[in-house]
């Protein structure tokens, strides 16, 4: 999985689901945002404060800690 800053809200929502908690959990009102079709990553990370770098490694944990839980679950566990 990678993520770059070109990369749309709308399509990094798409490719990984697990991403919508990141965004909600920093209250960022990206998710059904009618601009998520056009908010690159490098966009969000720029109006919420954060450098692009930083924002794209903290969003990579984020999915790959839910992925991680979901093959968990999917395993019988929790």
């Amino acid at each position: 999985m990678t993520l770059e800053g070109g990369m749309t809200v709308q399509e990094t929502l798409r490719r990984h689901p697990g991403a919508m908690a990141f965004f909600i959990e920093r209250r960022m009102l990206c998710v059904g945002c009618p601009t998520e079709a056009f908010h690159t990553l490098a966009d969000v990370a720029r109006i919420q404060g954060y450098t692009l770098e930083t924002f794209l490694k903290d969003l990579q944990a984020a999915i790959a800690h839910e992925n991680g839980a979901q093959r968990y679950d999917e395993r019988g566990g929790r």
